[in-house]
């Protein structure tokens, strides 16, 4: 595993059992199927403890119900790993203290991607007594390894003690509302210099070993909208240099699609839009092929990829 920022003494104190959510999983050493790696994913539960907002079919309080059914339903399943593509809780940090006891009932390692709300949660947690983590890292399995951006590295999230991060996004976000661009919103961020930096590093590593790369995210690269990564034509064209087989985010609670070049990019739906649906994914990727199969009305498709 590559964790290259990993929590200080401080943050760790501050973030008490949260804290938890900065552990990069414990990946077993072979995959369960030699020719499919196969893992699930779910995104944006969003919890908090406040009414619906049923005119946008926003159902905070459901999360308590709806996670526990897509935990179920992966534990009946032979899977390598589940990710979380972000936002846990929607505002409050005292409420992953309800959420993250329903995590202790999923069987497989456990991959966590910090959304926009999770910052939102943690920067309030933390205060002026310390910075935003980062919480970019990788971890591997036999010919993989998986990769996980952090979209709050650059953002209006950090603090003063996260130095010129904050000043860094309000000025891109500047640039990108004079630009006319759809991803000028507060609520995006980006991934700052030394972290593309260390992205590239990753990639050129598992090139050098023969490991086909699988790239996680809250905030989209692709196809661009409102929802994604400020900067997020950058990770594109370093994705595609590598044709990396499939890049998954969350964040846009719509769900979508796109395939540039040998490289796919798929945002899965929102856990917390609708009072009952529950949607996740399975996904399994052999040699030359990348099957999702949504539940819960995810969408389910496939799509060749560049054989090795």
């Amino acid at each position: 595993m590559d964790c290259p920022c990993p929590l200080t003494a401080t943050q760790r104190a501050l973030l008490g059992n949260v804290a938890a959510l900065f552990t990069p999983p414990a990946v077993g050493q072979t995959l369960r199927d030699s020719t499919t790696l196969r893992f699930g994913l779910m995104t944006d539960p969003q919890y908090a403890d406040v009414d619906a907002d049923v005119a946008q079919h926003l159902y905070y309080r459901h999360a308590l119900q709806k996670l526990p059914q897509a935990i179920a339903a992966f534990n009946q399943l032979p899977l390598d790993f589940v990710v979380t593509l972000g936002d846990i809780v929607d505002r409050q940090a005292d409420d992953y203290a309800a959420v993250l006891p329903l995590y202790t009932r999923l069987i497989h390692p456990h991959a966590v991607v910090l959304g926009n709300h999770d910052a939102l949660a943690l920067t309030t947690l933390l205060a002026d007594r310390a910075a935003l983590p980062k919480h970019y890292y990788a971890f591997r399995l036999p010919g993989w390894r998986f990769v996980v951006y952090d979209g709050n590295d650059v953002s209006l999230y950090c603090n003063a003690l996260n130095g010129d991060d904050r000043y860094q996004a309000e000025t891109l976000l500047n640039a990108l509302r004079a630009q006319g661009q759809p991803q000028a919103e507060p609520w995006n961020g980006a991934v700052g210099q030394q972290q593309l930096a260390w992205i590239e590093q990753q990639l050129q590593q598992a090139q050098r070993c023969g490991e086909r790369v699988i790239i996680f995210g809250h905030y989209p690269l692709a196809p661009l909208t409102r929802h994604n990564l400020m900067n997020s034509n950058v990770l594109v064209d370093l994705v595609t240099s590598y044709n990396i087989p499939c890049c998954f985010a969350g964040h846009d609670h719509k769900g979508n699609h796109a395939i540039i070049g040998q490289s796919g990019f798929v945002t899965l739906k929102g856990m917390l839009n609708g009072p009952d649906a529950v949607p996740f994914a399975v996904v399994e990727i052999t040699k030359d092929r990348v099957a999702i199969q949504g539940f819960g009305g995810e969408a389910s498709t496939c799509f060749a990829i560049q054989a090795r």
